[in-house]
């Protein structure tokens, strides 16, 4: 059983998404300060004390914890969510000298052209960059184009949102007059098994969790479908460890989550896409990680921050019998306005439904969602058959449409 702690942990999020780290975090015995610009946010129930503010209006959090009345040491400060809360996380480790990773390292993986153009200059696999024609400058060439075809996203952008692939030349040129700005990444498409991986950083040494093959849609914004554990590519484990070290190293991060996508090609050759201080990956840590190998992630990541420096293994044996399991999601048909009722889902034999949740309600419109935000319902599935992970969400899918 884990030691009981005596004092307060900040949680920067109180919404649904933050549930398992306030939970983790309350069965360590610590009084938790919640952070929510929502006054409804369910995490709010689990909270001694609600701080009704932005998750990255860091200089407020902390001019707002300097009124809180503090009785317990505080022993640490972290984060489920993403992009501006985990810098919030990091301002305020520092601040409260608790462990964390140093702000200006959190800070360079929120512009995405900058961290792959440094992570490229060392030495590290990613697709090719090409950035004609975006800055427009005096006595550029206006007959330069790339090399079709291209995927092009923007450089600050999240959850699949504003990402496309270009084929040719007027696609290209239609495109441009669109833009309004440099902050673009234009790289080329890289074919081949798109990998997730999972790990903590503990004094700076990089931990490799899991890896899940993750699938997308064939068209852009290249949503995501399904992500399978355990991956069929484990043999790439070593290589990709090596890779998310030399981030960590480049980088300077100290302690805290880490997610990491790759693609492999072919050839074997293993490219990152994106990599972030951050939890990531939807439903792997809460739901894939803990139904498949019976492994408690937030446990884990509450000892990290607590100082008590936990040392996982890789995962790569299930906990019973289940041969693999996924979490996958509805996509909507292109032509879909609103969200309409989930049907019931048939399952196969050796098939068990384990998780299953509403993303967006019955009759929401859907015309102004985009990205990953687009996906109506999820579903947690494990299956004691041997058959492949795509062939088995291809057959999912094709039970979800009916």
């Amino acid at each position: 059983m884990a030691k009981k702690f005596i004092g307060s942990f900040i949680s920067i999020g109180a919404g649904k998404n933050q549930l398992p780290l306030i939970l983790a975090a309350k069965e360590r015995g610590l009084h938790v300060i919640g952070i929510d610009k929502n006054s409804t946010a369910v995490g709010f129930s689990h909270c001694d004390i609600r701080i009704l503010e932005s998750t990255k209006e860091y200089r407020k959090i902390l001019h707002a914890m300097s009124r809180v009345p503090m009785t317990e040491k505080l022993q640490g400060v972290a984060t489920r969510s993403f992009g501006d809360a985990t810098y919030s996380a990091s301002y305020l480790s520092e601040k409260f000298k608790l462990i964390g990773n140093p702000s200006t390292s959190v800070s360079l993986f929120s512009n995405k052209k900058q961290i792959k153009s440094l992570l490229e200059k060392k030495g590290i696999l990613v697709p090719k960059s090409q950035t004609i024609g975006l800055e427009k400058k005096k006595g550029s060439k206006k007959n330069e184009l790339p090399q079709f075809p291209v995927i092009v996203k923007p450089s600050l952008g999240f959850a699949k949102r504003g990402i496309e692939i270009i084929e040719e030349e007027k696609a290209w040129s239609d495109w441009q007059k669109t833009i309004k700005s440099d902050q673009w990444i234009v790289e080329s498409k890289i074919e081949g098994d798109e990998i997730t991986a999972l790990g903590f950083v503990v004094s700076g040494k990089f931990y490799l969790l899991s890896l899940s093959d993750k699938i997308t849609t064939k068209e852009p914004p290249f949503l995501e479908v399904a992500h399978i554990t355990p991956s069929e590519r484990i043999d790439m484990a070593g290589e990709i460890k090596m890779i998310c070290q030399a981030i960590v190293n480049l980088t300077k991060l100290k302690n805290g989550p880490f997610v990491a996508e790759f693609k492999i090609n072919s050839q074997g050759d293993c490219y990152l896409l994106e990599s972030a201080p951050e939890v990531g990956g939807e439903f792997l840590a809460e739901q894939l990680l803990p139904k498949h190998y019976g492994y408690s992630y937030f446990s884990d990541l509450i000892s990290l921050y607590l100082g008590e420096k936990p040392k996982p293994n890789f995962l790569h044996k299930p906990k019973g019998k289940a041969k693999k399991t996924a979490i996958i999601f509805r996509i909507p048909h292109k032509k879909q306005k609103l969200v309409g009722e989930e049907p019931e889902l048939k399952l196969a034999d050796g098939e068990s439904l384990f998780f299953k949740e509403s993303l967006i309600p019955e009759g929401e419109s859907l015309e102004k969602r985009e990205g990953n935000a687009k996906r109506p319902f999820v579903y947690g599935i494990s299956t004691t058959s041997e058959v492949g992970n795509k062939d088995w969400i291809a057959d999912i899918q094709d039970r979800m449409n009916g």
